[in-house]
């Protein structure tokens, strides 16, 4: 393929394939972006040092701001993504400087301004490569300075003994307020390409330092952080404080190419019917992790245990998935929906998350009810209606927010410090279900003999939330054939089915036909539910006139007068039932499921 590009653009010229395109974006995208390439000129890293390979990522990332024009080859996945793009899309592919430095600088000294002399895997390395973007520079340590030279590239500036705190002193207002990249300097040959090409500032500081606090501070309601810290936690504690969403990207490459393709990015397996039978226990198990960008774009489809196992299409698997890929790579995406197993024995099926459009803690963001918005549009865009939301408080005054959007149709809620801390409970807002995770698939908590046993006790009744069973399986301890060997030895009154059929089926046996007001403004709450015997009512501000127990036909089956503070609805078939309540000036739902005694 490569060679009947370099043959038809030897006889025509590249001129005839220009292809001005300029991908669509969301309203209100974080993301940049400039035009659909015309020519990808591809580089092996492997035959470049890596002073080199810092200055190619570098150019890789000034170029993309006008026309993304080159290609890190690596290997391994970079040949799956190049060979789709070829395969898939209208571009010449030039191998001319597949191993030459030189060729490549002179090929493109002219649209160089200059160039910042840097040191390796210090801070002066993100220091330079935050001021690539907008000096129209590339960033050159000393060993390839007289290279430029010779090119006529001029220095620029010497950061040689520079940081990054110097950077954001004398440069702050010309970056930008809608992407920023955390990354340590020992990494500082991944992801450069991206922050030159979106003006990103690029740095690390400890979490809790001052200038990190001043960097965050700055940016936008709902933009991006890109990279990775020491800490999971506090990185995304402290990045949700703020506002922003997490995208772990600190081992990504090619981000300012793959971002200015445009692709449909539409699921071929979405379940058309639910399964029936009652006396059934329904399991869901959904990969983690699916939010890393960086393993999304590496190992994840090439890897065995994952994507790339020749296994998948024997069981039912949900993938979590970030939706900011259908902007950020959205060829990529594509592939996998295209390639997502879809026959009778067992299916693919993405959902989105954690914890939506990037990863944070909902109930710390100042910004939730916007940030949800933006994400109802990037639901809709990458084809996912279901979000994994992994938070550290699952009060539904957070979840209402991502409930109310229309493209989102249940949130399955993992506690970060237990991922089934909720225990597979399952309870309702706007009509639609919240799921807790049941289990923790991964080693030091379930095994596949273990998971499997756990599983088979458990109740068979598709009206209670204990005939449902969410899984939380993690990737870097499970796979795919974890998964198939756990089905197999599940009885036969255990179906495993995808996510979305799992969301079918809790509302079509759980769900309602009655208009639930889910007003998260009042104070009012009903405990426990699911329930077996009681419900406690709990209201410090509503005076209730009348209380109205109605079935899922919409009868009033019981009345109160006022409020007796507990409901004793012990006697009541197992099903779903509603509770109105009554004030002088409103009325107000709430949906309760009444679980078998």
């Amino acid at each position: 393929m490569r060679l009947f590009f370099l043959i038809i653009s030897f006889l025509f010229g590249t001129s005839s394939f220009v292809n001005a395109q300029i991908p669509h974006r969301i309203n209100g995208s974080p993301y940049p972006v400039s035009q659909t390439p015309d020519t990808l000129f591809v580089v092996n890293l492997w035959e470049y040092s890596d002073s080199e390979k810092l200055t190619i990522q570098t150019l890789q990332g000034l170029l993309a701001k006008t026309n993304p024009t080159l290609f890190s080859w690596i290997g391994g996945s970079s040949t799956i993504w190049l060979d789709d793009l070829e395969n898939n899309y209208s571009f010449v592919s030039d191998t001319s400087y597949w191993n030459d430095f030189p060729g490549l600088m002179s090929h493109f000294a002219n649209e160089i301004s200059g160039y910042i002399l840097c040191n390796l895997h210090d801070n002066s390395s993100n220091t330079a490569i935050s001021l690539c973007g907008i000096l129209n520079a590339i960033a050159v340590t000393p060993s390839e300075s007289a290279l430029m030279t010779s090119l006529g590239i001029p220095l620029l500036q010497d950061v040689t003994s520079l940081d990054e705190s110097w950077l954001f002193e004398n440069y702050e207002s010309q970056l930008s307020k809608e992407i920023v990249v955390y990354q340590k300097e020992e990494k500082d040959l991944f992801l450069g390409d991206y922050s030159v090409f979106s003006n990103a500032f690029h740095f690390y500081d400890p979490i809790n330092s001052s200038l990190t606090t001043d960097a965050l501070a700055r940016m936008n309601d709902n933009s991006v952080l890109l990279g990775w810290g020491d800490s999971e936690y506090y990185l995304v504690e402290t990045a949700s404080n703020h506002s922003l969403q997490v995208h772990p990207a600190d081992w990504a490459r090619n981000l300012s190419v793959y971002s200015n393709f445009e692709a449909t990015t539409i699921q071929n397996t979405h379940a058309d019917s639910v399964i029936s039978g009652e006396d059934v226990h329904t399991v869901c198990f959904v990969m983690s992790d699916g939010d890393n960008v960086q393993w999304l774009l590496n190992d994840f489809s090439t890897n065995p245990n994952w994507y790339g196992s020749p296994n998948r299409g024997q069981v039912d698997i949900g993938w979590t998935m970030s939706p900011a890929m259908c902007e950020l790579a959205p060829a990529v995406l594509k592939h996998f929906y295209d390639n997502a197993a879809n026959n009778p024995n067992g299916q693919d099926y993405f959902i989105a998350g954690p914890s939506g459009l990037g990863y944070n803690f909902p109930n710390l963001s100042p910004s939730i009810t916007s940030a949800t918005a933006l994400l109802n549009e990037y639901m809709g865009k990458a084809d996912l209606n279901i979000v994994n939301i992994l938070g550290t408080s699952n009060d539904e005054a957070y979840m209402a927010p991502y409930l109310l959007q229309p493209n989102i149709d249940a949130l399955f809620y993992y506690d970060y410090f237990n991922y089934s801390a909720l225990n597979g409970s399952i309870t309702f807002v706007n009509n639609k279900p919240i799921i807790g995770s049941r289990y923790n698939f991964w080693d030091g908590f379930e095994s596949v003999a273990s998971l499997a046993q756990n599983i088979n006790a458990l109740p068979t009744d598709a009206y209670s939330s204990d005939g449902y069973s969410l899984i939380a399986t993690h990737v870097w301890t499970k796979s795919v054939d974890s998964i198939i060997a756990c089905a197999a030895l599940l009885d036969s009154n255990v179906i495993v089915v995808t996510p979305d059929e799992f969301i079918k089926r809790i509302q079509s046996k759980m769900g309602s036909t009655v208009e639930v007001n889910e007003n998260i403004d009042s104070d009012l709450r009903i405990y426990p539910n699911p329930t077996t015997n009681e419900l406690l009512i709990l209201s410090e501000q509503l005076e209730i006139t009348e209380i109205n127990i109605i079935n899922s036909t919409g009868e009033v089956i019981r009345s109160y007068q006022k409020n007796p503070g507990i409901l004793n609805v012990v006697d009541l078939p197992h099903g779903v039932y509603f509770i109105q309540f009554v004030s002088d000036d409103q009325r107000i739902t709430r949906k309760f499921i009444k679980s078998k005694n």
